[in-house]
């Protein structure tokens, strides 16, 4: 069978242009053979790969990514390593008061588990407790904010309140009226956190990228083939989000998307006197189709745009909407930069459901899946992958059963409504947002 969507790379990704140039690319070349093939090297089939080779230390494990780890989807989010909801919504995340509590342990050991891995390895990824803001421009922001520290009220969780003089001295800008800070998320360089988990490996894990799989053959043992060569294995992985539908999974129960990101170039002495604040933060929109900001030390990331994209493309128009609209939120924000450009716009691959439901589990006899995280990733992502290794061994734990009590994606509606309705819900909420954008 041909592999019938793949993912496509440019060279604009910010997180990984501004690292060193990585090492020389290990492509799958000739005929292997492996107890473990993984297809994907974002934050599920890292983890998974690495708990793999540490449960089964006499096995082969082989992981395989299309094009360079870093510059792939896991490398060009905001790096919000998050613990709960991510985005404010109009009904509370907790009105299942217990089902929110057991999604937040979830999450919370997936960052467990990236945190002893960053500490282990001693990878340098910027990984940083900062927690995040959810910062609100405007009086329906405001009220969004009420709800949300409603929510996190009934689940026991730890914020504060800051008012606008709070926040102009740590981001600089007076663009913020309030926001509710949470403590308890990270902040990360996603591209250098893949490469480095990656580069630390266990001994039986192969990696290999600049490898796209063309076709397959479903065994077992299951054969997977790429330009240059081939693997069969007895167990196969599809941790390639929503590219599984390439692989003849799900098709027509996914919406895939594009989020969009513009860096700044390095700020310098002068701009960053002139700007104030302090040197590293995260901002949540009040609103879930608002604009997150991410300052480094030298540097600011705006993201906004959601784009409906059935082959996930990430040149074109969308591109210089995306750039345009970004310009327009950054000068909101800083208008005290207003000559400082961006260096760097770029899309990258998210797939999300009706129902919120990702994919987790046998999918068929040897084939196992972990993807759709709904924009959790990192988080997500990483437990996800770690408990399908453990559910491939035979391990049961209560976070597995938390897992594999979700959903199963519901059906999309059909084309062209399905496309229509993702483009006219997002316009709507764009506009909903208002100045939150």
């Amino acid at each position: 069978m041909r592999v019938s969507l793949k993912p496509t790379y440019d060279q604009n990704n910010g997180w990984h242009e501004i690292l060193p140039p990585p090492k020389e690319a290990r492509v799958l070349t000739g005929d292997l053979v492996a107890d473990y093939a993984v297809i994907g090297a974002g934050y599920s089939g890292l983890a998974c790969a690495r708990r793999l080779a540490e449960l089964d230390p006499g096995a082969s494990v082989i992981l395989i990514e299309g094009g360079r780890i870093g510059n792939n989807a896991a490398g060009r989010s905001s790096g919000f390593a998050i613990d709960h909801a991510h985005n404010i919504r109009a009904k509370s995340f907790a009105s299942d008061v217990d089902h929110a509590k057991q999604q937040v342990g979830l999450n919370r050991a997936g960052l467990d588990y990236l945190t002893e891995t960053i500490d282990a390895f001693n990878i340098d990824c910027d990984w940083r407790l900062e927690g995040k803001y959810h910062a609100a421009a405007s009086t329906k922001g405001e009220k969004m904010l009420d709800h949300f520290a409603e929510s996190l009220d009934a689940i026991d969780e730890d914020y504060s309140r800051h008012d606008a003089s709070d926040l102009k001295a740590v981001f600089g800008s007076g663009f913020y009226r309030s926001a509710v800070h949470a403590p308890h998320s990270y902040l990360v360089q996603p591209a250098a956190l893949v490469r480095g988990l990656a580069d630390t490996m266990p001994e039986n894990v192969s990696v290999f990228e600049d490898s796209m799989v063309d076709d397959f053959d479903f065994g077992p043992p299951h054969v997977i083939r790429t330009a240059r060569g081939s693997v069969k294995a007895n167990i196969l992985v599809l941790a390639n989000n929503g590219f599984v539908e390439g692989f003849g999974m799900f098709t027509k129960h996914l919406i895939p998307m594009i989020t969009w990101g513009s860096m700044t170039r390095e700020l310098t002495d002068a701009e960053l006197e002139r700007l104030g604040g302090i040197d590293s933060y995260g901002i949540i929109a009040a609103h879930p189709a608002g604009t997150s900001v991410r300052r480094t030390e030298r540097r600011i990331l705006i993201r906004n745009i959601f784009s409906y994209s059935r082959r996930s493309t990430i040149v074109g128009r969308p591109l210089e909407t995306a750039h345009k609209t970004h310009r327009k939120s950054f000068l909101n924000r800083y208008p005290m930069l207003a000559d400082v450009p961006f260096e760097y716009t770029w899309g990258g691959a998210l797939s999300l459901t009706r129902n919120g439901a990702p994919v987790f589990g046998e999918l068929r006899d040897n084939v196992y899946g972990t993807v759709v995280h709904n924009g959790v990733g990192i988080a997500r992502g990483t437990i996800s992958g770690k408990l399908l290794a453990e559910k491939i061994n035979g391990i049961d734990s209560d976070l597995r059963q938390l897992m594999e009590v979700k959903d199963r994606p519901s059906r999309n509606f059909p084309e062209p409504f399905n496309s229509w309705g993702v483009k006219m819900n997002a316009r709507w909420r764009r506009q909903q947002a208002g100045i939150e954008e």
